[in-house]
C-alpha cells in the first residue's frame, strides 16, 4: 500500500469521526437486515472544469482515481462507466475533499446522504430497453458524484444510459491546504503551479473552444444550481407526421435523465398525431428544463428507423420559459411541441402556453440520421427471427 494511500485514509480518519459516532448508534439487527446492491462510483465535472479529487469517501466505496474532467456534451451529470470497485453496502455519507483548477483552490464536503430515497431506487430498479426491442427489468449499480466551482456538489443515482436522478445538493466549505516535508513527489504533484497550469490549459483536458470561449469571463458560480432551481409546469408532446413514434430519451440541465417508451405516449386532446407521455394529468407537474432530447421513429413512406437528437442553448431556453411563463408562472402551465418535418429533415421546437403564448425554441444543434434497425418502434418480426 503507498504512501499516498494510507495518507489518504488517515485523513479520512480524522474527516468522518463524527458520522462515525452517529454510525456506531445503528442496531446491529437494523445494519444486518440491511439489502445488499453491488454498485461503484463516478466523479463528474462540467466541461472546462476539471478537479483532482485529493481524497474521497462514498459511504465505504473510497474514490481511487483522482483527475476527473468533461470533453462533450452533454457534462454535468453525465458518467459511463466507474472506477470499477464495488460496494455491497449502499452509502449513507459522503466525505470529499478536492481541488479545483480554475479555481485554484480546495473544497471539503461532510454531509449525510439521503439513505431511504437511494435505496428505494436501488430496490424498483428501471426498464430498460435491449438489443432486440424488449424491455428488461433491472437495477441500479452506479453512483456519480457532481463537483462544480463554488463548491457545488450534487449526488446521483444512474448513469450513462440508465434513468439518473438527484438524491442530494451540498455546498461544500473551501479550505486551506499546504505541502509538508513528509510528502512524496506524486503527494507534492498537485501542490505544484506548473502542474497545475498545465492541466487546466491542456486540449485534452480543457477543450481549446472552451478555453477560449471562457477566456476572460468570470466563472459562473451558482449556474449549476440554477439548472436545478428553474422549473416550470410543463410536458412533451411530439408529432411524426406519416410515421410512427419511437422511445424518447432525455436528460434535464440539472444532469437527471430518463426514458418516455413509445408505449407509454398516447394522443392529445388537441389531434391524435400529437402524443404526450400518458403520465401527464392535472395537475402538471413542475420540471428542469430539457438539455438534449433523441427519439426514434418509423417513416411510413420508407420503412426506415430514424433518431433525431436536439440539443438546447441554456440562455435561450430559460429566456423562452421566462417569457412564455410571464409573471404569474404558477398560474400557466405549458407544452414544449417537437414537430419532424415531412421532409425528414428538421425538428420545429415550440412552446405553448395555456395561457396563449406561444414562442419557438430555436435548438443549438439538431442531427438525423438512421437508427439501429431494431431501435424503438419494436417491429415484432424481427423480433420472432432471433
Amino acid at each position: 500500500m503507498t504512501q499516498t494511500f494510507v495518507r489518504k485514509i488517515c485523513l479520512f480518519l480524522f474527516l468522518i469521526l463524527q458520522l462515525a459516532s452517529c454510525q456506531n448508534n445503528i442496531p446491529k439487527e437494523e445494519a444486518m437486515n440491511e439489502p445488499e446492491y453491488e454498485w461503484g462510483i463516478s466523479v463528474n465535472a462540467p466541461i472546462g472544469y476539471p478537479v483532482h479529487v485529493y481524497a474521497g469517501k462514498v459511504g465505504p466505496q473510497y474514490i481511487i482515481r483522482e483527475l476527473w474532467c468533461s470533453t462533450e456534451e452533454p457534462d454535468w451529470g453525465e458518467a459511463y462507466a466507474n472506477e470499477g470497485n464495488y460496494s455491497k453496502e449502499l452509502p449513507k455519507n459522503i466525505d470529499i475533499v478536492w481541488f479545483s483548477f480554475i479555481e485554484n483552490c480546495f473544497y471539503n464536503l461532510q454531509a449525510p446522504l439521503d439513505y431511504e430515497k437511494i435505496e428505494k431506487l436501488f430496490k424498483e430498479g428501471f426498464e430498460q430497453r435491449i438489443r432486440y426491442g424488449e424491455l428488461r427489468h433491472i437495477t441500479y449499480d452506479g453512483l456519480v458524484v457532481g463537483l462544480a466551482p463554488g463548491g457545488t456538489v450534487v449526488v446521483w443515482v444512474g448513469y450513462g444510459y440508465s434513468p439518473i436522478t438527484e438524491v442530494g445538493r451540498f455546498q461544500a466549505s473551501q479550505i486551506y491546504l499546504t505541502e509538508t516535508s513528509d510528502m512524496d513527489s506524486h503527494e507534492r504533484l498537485i501542490f505544484d503551479k506548473e502542474y497545475r497550469k498545465s492541466i487546466a490549459t491542456a486540449p485534452n483536458i480543457v477543450p481549446l473552444e472552451v478555453q477560449k470561449a471562457n477566456e476572460g469571463k468570470p466563472i459562473p458560480y451558482n449556474l449549476w444550481d440554477h439548472y436545478a432551481e428553474t422549473q416550470y409546469r410543463w410536458y412533451p408532446t411530439f408529432e411524426i407526421p406519416d410515421g410512427k413514434m419511437g422511445d424518447v430519451d432525455f436528460q434535464y440541465w440539472n444532469g437527471e435523465a430518463n426514458t418516455i417508451f413509445y408505449t407509454d405516449l398516447e394522443p392529445t386532446t388537441e389531434r391524435e398525431t400529437i402524443l404526450k407521455p400518458k403520465v401527464c394529468q392535472e395537475p402538471i407537474g413542475k420540471l428542469p428544463l430539457y438539455k438534449e432530447v433523441s427519439f426514434t421513429y418509423r417513416r411510413a413512406i420508407d420503412g426506415v428507423k430514424y433518431i433525431a437528437i436536439i440539443t438546447f442553448d441554456w440562455e435561450q431556453s430559460a429566456e423562452t420559459y421566462k417569457k412564455v411563463f410571464g409573471e404569474h408562472p404558477e398560474e400557466v402551465t405549458a407544452q414544449l411541441y417537437f414537430r419532424l418535418n415531412r421532409n425528414n429533415t428538421h425538428v420545429t421546437t415550440r412552446l405553448i402556453g395555456s395561457n396563449g403564448k406561444d414562442l419557438i425554441i430555436a435548438p443549438k444543434k439538431i442531427y438525423i440520421g438512421e437508427a439501429d434497425p431494431y431501435a424503438a418502434p419494436v417491429d415484432e418480426q424481427l423480433i420472432k427471427k432471433q
